[in-house]
């Protein structure tokens, strides 16, 4: 019996260790770690999300700015786009045409040389 009341008993070295593992962890300490690393992670979380935020509103005002150009420029477009058809189709019409008259002069140049020409010659070079 003397060995339960001495402060040196087994009971009493296991108890004064199981105290010093709790100590050694430290619970509070811990919890206050854990905390502090949620706030920030927390805190990380909400500034990501309001960059998210303020990209979402930079894209909606480019939305709405292209949107806004796009009502402005399409109704003139509407009204042009079959005049410009007509347009080039008139130009390949002339260009064929010129082509054609092209070919006509070219033909028609050694049967001109036979012609006499009328009026005054137009370069002041020649001499009458």
């Amino acid at each position: 019996m003397s060995e339960s009341t001495n402060g040196g008993s087994p009971q009493a070295n296991g108890i004064e260790d199981l105290l010093n593992l709790v100590n050694a962890l430290n619970p509070l300490a811990n919890g206050v770690k854990a905390v502090d690393q949620a706030k920030r992670t927390v805190e990380a979380l909400i500034a990501s999300m309001e960059l998210f935020v303020q990209s979402m509103d930079n894209l909606n005002q480019v939305a709405t700015r292209v949107n806004r150009l796009l009502d402005d420029i399409e109704g003139p477009v509407r009204q042009i786009a079959p005049h410009i058809n007509g347009a080039l189709s008139a130009t390949a019409k002339l260009a064929d045409i010129s082509g054609a008259l092209n070919e006509l002069t070219k033909r028609l140049g050694p049967l001109l040389s036979f012609l006499p020409q009328s009026g005054p010659s137009k370069n002041p070079t020649t001499e009458n």
